[in-house]
């Protein structure tokens, strides 16, 4: 089975368990591990806490992030991406 979402959210701390609870919705219905399922909308949490916290200067323009989740199978990818700064590459 395969599954594919994205969500733009507002940079607000109400919508990080939104996208956890989409998230882990959507691994119980692919029939994710739950162990796995739990790790996996941690990661997404933390992820959106720092989109919310660091995603750039709050206008209208950047007040808000997107989330993309795609499980095929047995992988999973989930993106969050805002309009941070971000980090120079030679620090990753």
């Amino acid at each position: 089975m395969s599954i594919w979402w994205s969500l733009h959210l507002r940079r607000e701390a109400a919508s990080v368990p939104l996208a956890r609870r989409l998230l882990l919705g959507t691994m119980e219905t692919a029939g994710v591990d739950e162990d796995i399922a739990y790790e996996l909308s941690l990661a997404l949490s933390e992820a959106c806490a720092n989109a919310v916290e660091h995603g750039g200067a709050s206008d209208r323009r950047t007040d808000q992030y997107r989330v993309t989740a795609f499980l095929d199978g047995d992988m999973c990818r989930i993106e969050v991406a805002d309009h941070g700064p971000g980090f120079p590459a030679e620090l990753l």
